[in-house]
Formats: structure tokens, C-alpha cells, sequence
């Protein structure tokens, strides 16, 4: 299984783009964001990855509106940290 690891987008809408079409290009099955997406249109760009897409929400994604919201609605898997993935 290969999978891609990300953190720290801070609402960087130009670099997300980035790393989605990498991670789409390298055909992955699933990436793991590590913490700080900052708002819920950085994290609704994730959607266009062509894998699963799992997380933990980072000390800047607390109480912002609207994360949780997102990410259900997606299909996201995130949740408060630690998170535990089995492969």
C-alpha cells in the first residue's frame, strides 16, 4: 500500500493544489494529513484526491467553524488526536 503524508497546509490553497495533483499522480490509496488546515476550504479541496483521505485535526484546526462539518461531509476520517490507523 502506498500512501503520502501531509501537514501543515495553513490554508495555502496554492500548495494544496500542489500536493493533490502529486498525490494523484503517484496513485496513491490513501494520504494522512498530520494537523493544520486552518479552515474548511483548504480542507474541502481534498476532495479531489483520488484516495482516501484521513487526518487528525492540529492545534490551529481547533475552533475553527465549520472543519468537522467538512470533513463528515466528505467522507473524511479525522478526529482529535492521537489517531490510530491500522493497515
Amino acid at each position: 500500500m502506498r500512501i503520502g503524508v501531509v501537514s501543515d497546509t495553513h490554508n495555502n490553497l496554492r500548495n494544496i493544489d500542489i500536493i493533490i495533483n502529486l498525490f494523484n499522480k503517484e496513485s496513491l490509496e490513501l494520504v494522512i494529513h498530520t494537523g493544520d488546515i486552518t479552515n474548511t476550504k483548504s480542507l474541502d479541496k481534498f476532495k479531489k484526491l483520488d484516495c482516501k483521505f484521513s487526518g487528525v485535526y492540529g492545534n490551529n484546526d481547533r475552533g475553527e467553524s465549520g472543519l468537522i462539518d467538512t470533513a463528515e461531509s466528505n467522507g473524511f476520517n479525522f478526529q482529535e488526536p492521537p489517531h490510530v490507523i491500522n493497515l
